[in-house]
């Protein structure tokens, strides 16, 4: 029961097929038999593991997990059972006590990892977002208040994070405006994300899906980074209960997102640094030429997911009765009957209101990546005039023009203020190009640029 579909009778001799030392060379093992994490995978950096050479090879892939399986205590069996098919278990144990012991045990774990150069530098910068409780608490949770598995995430958060983002973002959370023009039409695709659903153990849906576009492999890493924090952040209840993937192939793979080798392999392992547990996987594809795309992001996985993958090969609405008997409502998945996304419109409404919320109530950025729909940029050209920020100060100004006009000059000053002040209130912003960053403009550059568009209004106007 708990072997992919098409692997279900997988036994001995489909075991035989393979050699112990291509499951080896497959993917290691990260932790000992008892479930401890050994000296040789104390490593911050698990993005640059080599992809083994036969990564892609769906019969290793099947191997390896009736090995792992093999492996498994009857009870670790049953849980794996009861994860995979959304059966709710109440092994919450968590209590004020156990947080404060486990809080204080996480820093001496910390303390005793030989490798983690990032956590020291993302603490020099700012101890106090290093340290916070609820930063911490949600990787003790992820973990079951296993210290020692979440102090390793703690640093491999923190690699992963100076790898992605640099330095200067490593102590502070990531927000829209951290992410490049790529990395935005990336997350913009509808691609990834965490649908406002649960399956029928509470655990909320990750979905992700292949698109008609090949994005860098940096690209999709952090926007699954930013998502991951988004969903889990400043939940309790998700991190208790953790997430089931969905992850779906339709369609011709080969100029798709999903024919990128190295992010099959590497976008698996970005879940070792956050603080999603995954309690379930499920890889749907409808058509064979993805097989091999799903074995690679198979080997990617660490050993607790793998026991807790299904794969599902059928038409669109086969895998969607297959998810249904997984305790997933095939109603909340957000696809037509081609496969295809049904809601991107309405995704791409929900990010802009994400933005606008972390542009209210994160530090404003000294630069940002990329400019929102909101913004006003200064700068002079059509590419400037027909963004959707400057059409909407346009509007603004013309609404307000007669008032502007009449009112003496102190007061002319205060209704350009308003505006700038509109506009900021809305999550936008004033911007300057600087190089292939834009940098916000002060509030009295604003109110300049405001000013300028109510006498360039003035002048079209044929007003004295």
């Amino acid at each position: 029961l708990l072997l992919p579909p098409h692997c279900s009778d997988m036994s001995e001799e489909l075991v035989s097929v393979v050699s112990d030392e291509d499951v080896l060379d497959f993917v290691e093992d990260e932790t000992d038999e008892g479930g401890k994490v050994t000296d040789d995978d104390k490593v911050a950096d698990v993005l640059s593991k080599h992809m083994p050479h036969n990564a892609s090879d769906p019969t290793v892939a099947d191997s390896l997990i009736a090995s792992q399986m093999a492996k498994l205590s009857v009870a670790d069996r049953e849980k794996a059972y009861m994860d995979v098919h959304g059966i709710p278990l109440d092994d919450d144990q968590e209590t004020p006590e156990l947080i404060q012991e486990c809080l204080m045990l996480l820093q001496n774990e910390i303390d005793l990892l030989p490798d983690k150069k990032a956590y020291v530098i993302a603490t020099r910068l700012d101890p106090r977002y290093v340290q916070d409780r609820d930063f911490r608490l949600a990787f003790l949770r992820c973990e079951k208040f296993d210290c020692q598995k979440a102090a390793l995430r703690i640093i491999r958060h923190f690699q992963m994070k100076l790898d992605l983002f640099g330095e200067d973002k490593l102590a502070m959370d990531i927000t829209q405006d951290d992410l490049d023009a790529e990395d935005m039409h990336a997350l913009y695709s509808s691609a990834g994300r965490f649908l406002n659903a649960y399956d029928s153990g509470g655990r909320i849906i990750n979905f992700l899906i292949g698109v008609p576009k090949v994005y860098t492999t940096d690209a999709v890493l952090r926007r699954a980074f930013y998502n991951i924090m988004v969903a889990f952040r400043d939940n309790p209840e998700v991190q208790r209960r953790g997430a089931v993937s969905i992850c779906w192939g339709v369609g011709d793979v080969k100029g798709s997102s999903g024919d990128n080798a190295d992010l099959n392999w590497k976008l698996p392992r970005l879940n070792e640094g956050s603080p999603m547990r995954i309690s379930a996987l499920h890889m749907c594809y409808t058509d064979e030429v993805w097989k091999d795309r799903i074995a690679v992001m198979r080997a990617g996985l660490s050993k607790q997911i793998q026991v807790r993958v299904r794969v599902h090969y059928g038409t669109v609405q086969e895998c969607l009765v297959e998810l249904r008997g997984h305790g997933v409502d095939p109603a909340c998945i957000p696809i037509n009957e081609q496969g295809e996304i049904s809601d991107h419109l309405e995704y791409g409404r929900g990010l802009e209101q994400q933005r606008k919320h972390e542009r209210l109530y994160f530090p404003l950025r000294r630069t940002i990546g990329t400019p929102s729909a909101q913004d006003v940029l200064l700068g002079k050209g059509t590419p400037f005039q027909i963004h959707p920020g400057n059409k909407n100060l346009r509007k603004m100004v013309s609404d307000r023009f007669k008032e502007y006009d009449k009112a003496p000059k102190g007061a002319k000053k205060a209704v350009a203020r308003e505006i700038v002040g509109t506009i900021k209130s809305n999550g936008g912003l004033f911007l300057k190009q600087d190089g292939n960053k834009w940098v916000p403009a002060s509030d009295d550059v604003s109110v300049m640029k405001v000013s300028a568009a109510f006498r360039t209004l003035r002048l079209k106007s044929g007003t004295k």
